[in-house]
């Protein structure tokens, strides 16, 4: 009788740990590693290896801004409690989207034999809601060395800085809080 007691205690401990939030930091530090968090943002490297599965965890409501590191096949997200399976279609280094932020469980599935890799930068004073639509920004198809302005809206503007290797180029002194994504090797120096 007591090993059926303790069995049951287990199992109604198990049960209801999917109902308190999952940190994907903690639950799952292979996949999701924190890079950088001040009071402005929280940054997270993701990493999906070829088919891997991760399982629940959450996400905080921040608008976020995903950047994608690599060339990828489709990823499946299953959102719960409502069982929502979304598919995310191949992405391109270089590329991003920009969500107005919502509150995320889900699990995912890697459905290729490539690796995803991307950045979430979560914007934790950009107020719920102030972004007003979901918007897809492409790799561009060639880099031409200049600095192009890719969105733009009151609460977040994004820039593509790019420059002919070994060239220095300036940027534009902000009034904001910035944050700066290098894809290949970089120095930011200060003048």
């Amino acid at each position: 009788m007591q090993r059926v007691l303790v069995l049951a205690v287990l199992m109604v401990g198990l049960g209801s740990a999917r109902m308190f939030a999952q940190d994907p930091t903690v639950a799952f530090p292979n996949n999701y590693r924190n890079v950088l968090e001040n009071e402005e943002v929280v940054v997270l490297r993701v990493h999906y290896g070829p088919h891997e599965t991760v399982g629940v965890h959450d996400h905080s409501d921040h608008p976020t801004v995903y950047v994608y590191l690599n060339d990828t096949g489709p990823v499946r997200f299953v959102h719960e409690p409502e069982n929502v399976i979304l598919t995310r279609p191949p992405t391109h280094t270089g590329a991003y989207r920009v969500s107005p932020g919502r509150k995320e469980r889900h699990s995912i599935v890697n459905l290729t034999d490539k690796p995803s890799d991307y950045l979430r930068v979560e914007l934790k004073k950009v107020p719920l809601g102030s972004l007003k639509h979901e918007f897809r920004g492409s790799a561009p198809a060639t880099l031409v060395q200049g600095t192009k302005v890719e969105f733009e809206d009151p609460q977040l503007r994004i820039e593509r800085v790019v420059c002919d290797v070994g060239a220095t180029c300036a940027l534009a002194a902000e009034s904001s809080p910035s944050v700066l994504i290098a894809f290949s090797p970089s120095e930011l120096v200060e003048r």
